[in-house]
């Protein structure tokens, strides 16, 4: 039996209008909900907004803010960026950065207030994108972490105790002598950076974590490429705004590979943590004194990563997540510090001849044509060598960039900065003003004569930043880079075809040379020119 429902037009009708008013209504409120967000975003942003009216600054555009500035490639953004500078010259000017405002800060007498502001300690949301690689580390952490950590990490970097890692020092810039040997039957350049990234990585592991790696062996450490792969993938999203929703990056990780790079560091650090504390057990078991001796048959030297082992015994309740992050900050940090610095002053006396000379006379007069080990007596006498390493660091500073985000307004000369904005301090262009350093582009270590110094801002020179959230390891970075070119150069001299117009800057978490660091090396007859 067929049953035949019948509805009327009218009905239909009535339905109908009843289901668009219902979606009209709908769509009213949608409309009137993101008005609303939107008025309370202009009105919670009011100060922000009649303050970057006044300021000047590259062209901006709805949620990409000024992004179109910073499209290219690592290398064009840098050139983009050093252009902006000598276009709005050293009074700050605004990028926007999505809806965030960046005041960009170059003058040294700016600077000193900002970073020597105690209130001022927070780095902001664009230093959160390096917890990816580094996690909440010394580096990235909230500033109350930072407080906590500091004062934990203080002791390992201090003077005496950076003093007693000499020995290791000389040990591992012997093999790296050792290692470049093969390199004196090559007519053709290499790159230096593989040479001394693997030095530097192996220090730091055991120097701070008691790990000793033979990274110098390997030609290849999946770490160290991990790392690498990792800075450029990070890079990325601090140059596209419309990657900073963690939900976007997080698809972008998993499309470009970043998630398992990001795997392959946790493996090697918790490695590490996991050696570490079977040591530390074994230690606390009544008869345990040949493991506190060294291969050497010398007492253990605690380090950083026995310290926190010991408080984590006592009560502090270190998670594995916390141990994992200050493990990745100091390798990561550390020997990318030592690494790019040594690579590009390396490369610098390679170009100027002369120069090289002078440094060479310097370590022949304090070390003799022998082949004793470096003191710390040497490396305080080495002032020439010094003042090479200084202007190599204001040239190429390692970290481009300081970021601060201000929770409070602040006074600037004539400025009233809102809070919320964030601070952008590129040291790099700060370390090439034209009335800091006549002639900036140019190779001088005579600009770190103690006489020239005295007479410039302080703040004219900032490669560890400064004020209460500096770098912590600069003591240990220059005192190791003294061991190493001191060695290197009594060894060896150094030439290359490049020339300063070649190099060609690109710009990721640290500033590197696009065409790598090609030297060619020749052996020392050990006498002074």
């Amino acid at each position: 039996m067929n049953v035949t429902f019948y509805t009327s037009p009218a009905y239909s009708n009535t339905l109908g209008e009843f289901w668009q008013t219902k979606v009209e209504l709908v769509g009213y409120i949608i409309v009137i909900f993101l008005v609303i967000i939107w008025c309370r975003i202009k009105w919670n942003r009011r100060f922000i907004d009649r303050f970057a009216a006044k300021i000047p600054g590259p062209p901006s555009y709805p949620l990409i803010g000024s992004g179109l500035e910073f499209i290219g490639r690592s290398q064009d953004i840098m050139e983009k960026f050093i252009k902006l500078n000598e276009q709005y010259g050293p009074e700050p000017f605004k990028i926007w950065l999505g809806s965030s405002l960046v005041l960009n800060v170059t003058k040294p007498e700016y600077i000193q207030i900002i970073l020597n502001n105690s209130n001022i300690l927070d780095r902001g949301k664009l230093s959160d994108f390096l917890s990816c690689v580094l996690g909440e580390g010394l580096l990235t952490a909230s500033v109350p972490t930072w407080k906590m950590h500091r004062r934990i990490i203080s002791p390992f970097f201090n003077s005496s105790h950076i003093n007693i890692l000499m020995p290791i020092f000389n040990e591992k810039c012997t093999k790296f002598i050792r290692n470049l040997k093969k390199e004196l039957r090559n007519p053709e350049s290499f790159n230096i950076w593989d040479y001394v990234v693997s030095l530097s990585f192996d220090t730091i592991c055991e120097t701070a974590l008691g790990y000793r790696r033979g990274t110098q062996d390997n030609d290849k450490s999946e770490y160290l490429d991990s790392m690498t792969k990792i800075t450029e993938q990070v890079n990325a999203r601090f140059t596209k705004p419309w990657l900073y929703p963690d939900i976007i990056f997080n698809i972008y990780g998993k499309i470009t590979g970043l998630n398992q790079m990001y795997e392959n560091l946790i493996k090697f650090t918790d490695k590490i943590i996991k050696e570490k504390k079977t040591q530390y057990a074994q230690k606390k078991k009544p008869d345990h004194s040949s493991l506190n001796l060294t291969r050497n048959g010398k007492k253990q030297r605690k380090v950083f990563l026995d310290a926190l082992l010991e408080l984590n015994d006592e009560g502090a309740n270190f998670s594995k997540k916390y141990l994992r992050d200050e493990v990745l900050t100091i390798m990561s940090t550390g020997s990318e510090s030592i690494s790019l610095t040594t690579c590009f002053c390396i490369l610098m006396l390679a170009i100027h001849q002369d120069i090289q000379e002078k440094v060479y006379d310097e370590i022949y007069r304090i070390m003799g044509g022998g082949d004793r080990i470096v003191t710390i007596e040497d490396t305080v006498k080495f002032v020439y060598l010094e003042q090479c390493i200084k202007e190599t660091l204001r040239l190429y500073p390692v970290g481009p960039v300081i970021l601060r985000h201000l929770h409070d307004d602040i006074k600037l000369s004539n400025y009233t900065i809102p809070k919320d904005t964030t601070i952008f301090i590129p040291i790099l262009v700060t370390h090439r003003l034209a009335e800091l350093y006549p002639n900036p582009l140019e190779y001088n270590p005579d600009n770190f004569d103690p006489e020239k110094v005295v007479n410039r801002h302080k703040y004219s020179f900032i490669p560890f930043s400064d004020g209460p959230r500096n770098c912590i390891g600069q003591k240990y970075v220059m005192l190791l880079m003294k061991v190493l070119l001191s060695t290197f150069l009594r060894n060896y001299s150094v030439h290359t075809k490049c020339k300063m117009s070649d190099i060609k800057l690109k710009l990721e978490l640290a500033i590197k040379n696009v065409h790598g660091y090609q030297v060619t090396i020749r052996p020392r007859d050990r006498t002074p020119t």
